[in-house]
């Protein structure tokens, strides 16, 4: 093909090849943009997320930006349909279901990187925004912590900002503006939403009633020990339950919170024999002394264990709580979720139970070949006649007198490794019938919510013994060999010399102080944001007056109020929009050139007709000034919704409405 002769052909030819080297800055940026936005969408999932799942968002981002800005090859229609199906399966493969907040928000998550990689057009990055906001919302069902609820409020503040910026052609607006913009946006929408939290009916339980992906938490208790096995008792901070008291709390000494309570030993684990549902066990319970009211707040740990200051002796009824055979109070549904019971407890009681001989001789049974000297020991002090109360202060006499210490790193033991649990298996020996109670043990007040914190680093056991006309009786071996370590009941951050709970904070003060500023803020976070519920509702209503709240009032109520509300907001916003108008030196020229031309006969200015429709109408009509109406009409949209830092394109329009002349249409 002949290329023709001048510079103008040359010209044209170089522009092309510019245009082919060179990427569009505008749409690279919006790509970027884009990028931005789904990848911090998708952040609050990566904790629940199998590791693929991000690697592939990020593999995906980085392969469609390279492809913007290095020109690589980008996968073709077979090949992302194959990406599709894989990541389908996997998923699949990962939940077994397709279901569920995990399973639906990673298929989200997968389905948002490969559309990315898809992308085009500018209509596939405003459909990639709009799904950003789903995903944000998915995060808020997987977690409602305080920090990641005020992250998702501030990136939905960002994914506007990018709506904005994407959902106009052109280049892309001043940041700062479309910052204010969109949070003026927000702040507008605030008491809407308020108005909707508050009024609209609550059902029974939670605010958020799907459970989200932090339901499944972890105990430090399980329901086997093997204390012969542990070589490194881990110090977690994190936290197990948390203790209102209403009134004076109990002392240190006091505060054992039961759990499950293990029976079978085999000779080195320590095991629960089930749960026993054995007649109303409750009424073998003799209570005295003054009782202590109390408030639990239990985070999720996936069994069914209440725990409870033992002993307790209310709990709710409508919760589905009971208390099986062992004393312990266990829910009929595991605990996947913030569960929140008042209940009632007496440090002083008398556990009367009687057992019949097949449970004497549960809890005697230690295996023949393990641990001869324990066996050696017990059976001398019987031969000495002793009774089993002295028998008891025998043992723990031993373990105040000899060489034990207390320690959260015990060494590996060898084969009878009961010696580490030597009370339990010694009462046994010893012919009195004995048991391994697991639970916490201590806590530590926060001040500022005036709340207590049982961490599972206060995970602890103790022995229960049961003797002739006392029944169940509580024997700490650890009071005998670290007083410290009960009576401080861990409120000073230590056990026992040791980092534990909030001490691992170590002598840094002002961060352990932190720490327990965000538990109580988040406490409260807990009570009056996640936990309101119809109980907070009702209250709430009744202090303004309604004495009865129905759902059908309170819905009613609410419409009223949204109704007086927008009503508000609209005629405030048309106050500001005409304001605005008669301050807009470019709207007050463009006002007077459609007053010059209503006297050429044209209809005025719709409200709903914008500049350059109302000029293409007025160059129809008048068709001799038709020229004249598009350079005013270009003039002002310049002028009023571009930049013009230097007033050109104003004084331009000035000069052209001051000069424009227009005789009425024949």
């Amino acid at each position: 093909t002949r290329v023709p002769d001048g510079p103008r052909a040359i010209q044209r030819t170089d522009c092309r090849m510019t245009a082919i080297a060179l990427p569009n800055r505008g749409e690279t940026d919006r790509l970027i943009w884009t990028a931005g936005i789904i990848a911090g969408a998708s952040l609050p999932h990566w904790t629940t997320l199998p590791l693929w799942a991000p690697v592939l968002l990020l593999a995906c981002i980085a392969w469609r930006l390279s492809g913007a800005l290095l020109r690589w090859h980008l996968p073709n229609r077979p090949i992302r349909i194959a990406l599709a199906l894989i990541a389908l399966a996997a998923v699949l493969g990962r939940y077994h279901t397709l279901n569920g907040v995990e399973a639906g928000s990673a298929l989200l998550v997968v389905m948002v990187a490969l559309k990315f990689l898809e992308t085009r057009s500018h209509r596939d990055q405003l459909l990639l925004i709009i799904i950003s906001y789903f995903l944000l919302f998915a995060g808020l069902l997987a977690s409602r912590s305080m920090i990641i609820v005020f992250f998702l409020i501030a990136f939905v503040w960002l994914t506007t900002v990018g709506l904005m910026q994407l959902g106009r052609r052109g280049p892309l607006l001043d940041s700062r503006s479309t910052v204010r913009l969109s949070g003026k946006l927000l702040l507008q929408a605030l008491p809407i939403m308020l108005v909707l939290f508050v009024f609209f009916p609550r059902l029974p339980g939670p605010l958020w009633g799907i459970p989200g992906a932090d339901t499944n938490g972890r105990s430090g208790l399980s329901e086997t020990m093997s204390p012969g096995d542990i070589t490194e008792l881990g110090l977690s901070d994190e936290i197990a339950f948390r203790v209102e008291f209403f009134g004076s709390p109990p002392g240190p000494g006091q505060l054992y919170w039961r759990g499950p309570v293990l029976s079978n030993f085999d000779g080195r684990a320590w095991s629960s024999n089930g749960v026993e549902l054995r007649g109303p066990i409750v009424e073998t319970l003799e209570f005295s002394g003054d009782p202590i009211n109390y408030r639990v707040m239990l985070e999720p740990h996936g069994r069914r264990w209440v725990f409870a200051l033992d002993m307790p002796a209310e709990w709710p009824d409508d919760e589905r709580i009971l208390m099986e055979s062992h004393y312990q109070l266990i829910r009929f549904a595991r605990i996947r979720s913030r569960q929140d019971y008042t209940l009632t407890s007496y440090p002083q009681y008398y556990a009367g139970e009687q057992i019949s001989d097949a449970q004497r001789n549960v809890y005697l049974d230690i295996p023949a070949s393990f641990n001869p000297r324990t066996r050696a020991l017990a059976q001398e002090w019987r031969n000495a006649g002793a009774s089993s109360r002295e028998i008891i202060q025998n043992a723990l006499q031993i373990f105040r007198n000899e060489t034990f210490y207390y320690t959260l790193t015990p060494p590996p033991l060898g084969t009878h490794s009961a010696d580490a649990s030597a009370f339990t298996v010694l009462m046994r020996a010893a012919g009195i019938p004995a048991r391994v109670v697991t639970g916490y043990q201590g806590g530590e007040l926060n001040p500022l919510g005036q709340y207590y914190i049982i961490y599972q680093s206060n995970a602890h056991a103790w022995t229960e013994v049961w003797l002739e006309d006392e029944g169940w009786v509580r024997v700490d071996p650890t009071a005998a060999v670290a007083p410290d370590r009960i009576s401080s009941g861990l409120s000073n951050g230590s056990r026992a010399g040791e980092r534990s709970g909030v001490g691992a904070f170590g002598n840094m003060a002002w961060l352990r102080d932190m720490a327990l500023a965000y538990d109580a803020a988040n406490t409260y976070w807990n009570d009056w944001i996640l936990g309101y519920g119809p109980e907070i509702q009702n209250a709430l209503l009744r202090s303004l007056g309604m004495s009865r709240p129905h759902w059908s009032k309170l819905i009613g109520l609410g419409v009223a109020i949204l109704v007086v509300m927008l009503a508000g907001l609209s005629i405030y916003l048309g106050w500001i929009y005409r304001k605005g108008r008669q301050n807009d030196p470019a709207a007050r020229y463009f006002a007077r050139f459609v007053r010059k031309l209503r006297r050429a006969n044209v209809a005025p200015r719709l409200l709903s007709e914008g500049p350059v429709d109302f000029g293409n109408r007025a160059a129809n009509e008048v068709p001799d000034a038709a020229n004249s109406i598009a350079e005013i009409t270009d003039a002002y949209v310049r002028a009023r919704y571009e930049r013009d830092d230097d007033n050109d394109q104003l004084e331009r329009l000035k000069h052209l409405v001051r000069g424009f002349k227009a005789d009425p249409a024949v």
